[in-house]
């Protein structure tokens, strides 16, 4: 008797994920690390009461102070990015996108516009490094979020694989021996160990419904529904939901092999 689980090639799924997630997080750690050690232009003092947050990206568009080495340090950040997070980036880098959509697509329109060379004049001010860290704090944060959903997803796997694989491995051994060879107490004894077995598949069941109901934050409110997780994990799987279908699957498997004996034990009474 052969079932097969998916459960397995899930697992190696969300490993694979999660390493891509853990590169990830060691690019933005890098990149940060660059940036924050960066200097930036000093803005007259009109523009500094304007430009001393996240929120003023926007502003420093329009002009002020900068110069050669705004415009150089600005390179330095795009080169940075292009360095560290664009090979992790959430767009493919082979598909002809820019450097620029790239920064736009991981961090922010407003972010990509204001290191735009074609803003060389704006320079790098303390408003706009303070944004591009703003973001990327951000994108860490939904980072260690995916990274705990990764986690959870993997252990509700592991725990199945473990349920499952006793369940299976209980059943192919005891198929060895045919039912005829078998006394009434014998049979009696198989019967009750596979309701015991159902319900374990049961209690699995309802423990996999709730992890998918479940949802995992990082810190702030970055947040990851498991269900949409496990959507995108196993798109293009034979299966949507590995462990519910196999657990099914592994019931129905049970119920006929009680059923089988429940028939002996009526013969023999």
């Amino acid at each position: 008797m052969t079932v097969e689980t998916h459960v397995e090639a899930a697992l190696d799924r969300v490993r694979d994920e999660r390493a891509v997630v853990t590169e990830k997080q060691t690019a933005y750690g890098q990149f940060v690390r660059e940036i924050e050690q960066l200097s930036v232009d000093t803005p007259s003092s009109t523009q500094a009461t304007r430009q001393t947050t996240a929120g003023s990206i926007a502003t420093m568009q329009s002009g002020g102070a900068g110069g050669v080495g705004g415009s150089d340090r600005c390179e330095e950040v795009r080169e940075e990015f292009a360095a560290t997070v664009r090979p992790h980036s959430t767009a493919d880098v082979d598909d002809g996108e820019t450097l620029l959509e790239a920064i736009a697509a991981e961090l922010s329109e407003q972010v990509a516009m204001a290191l735009a060379p074609r803003n060389a004049t704006v320079g790098f001010t303390a408003g706009l490094k303070n944004g591009v860290l703003s973001e990327v704090t951000q994108r860490r944060s939904e980072l260690r979020a995916m990274a705990g959903a990764l986690d959870r997803e993997a252990e509700s796997l592991v725990e199945a694989k473990g349920v499952l694989d006793d369940v299976l491995g209980w059943i192919v051994e005891a198929n060895e021996t045919p039912l005829t060879e078998l006394g009434f107490d014998e049979l009696r004894s198989r019967h009750d160990r596979l309701a015991e077995f159902r319900d374990r598949c049961d209690g699995l069941a309802r423990d996999r419904q709730s992890v998918l109901r479940s949802t995992t934050t990082g810190d702030g409110e970055a947040g990851i529904a498991h269900q949409e997780l496990v959507a995108c994990l196993y798109d293009g799987f034979p299966v949507a939901y590995p462990i519910l279908s196999t657990v099914a699957r592994v019931i129905e498997v049970c119920d006929r092999c009680q059923q089988a004996i429940s028939a002996h034990l009526v013969r023999r009474v």
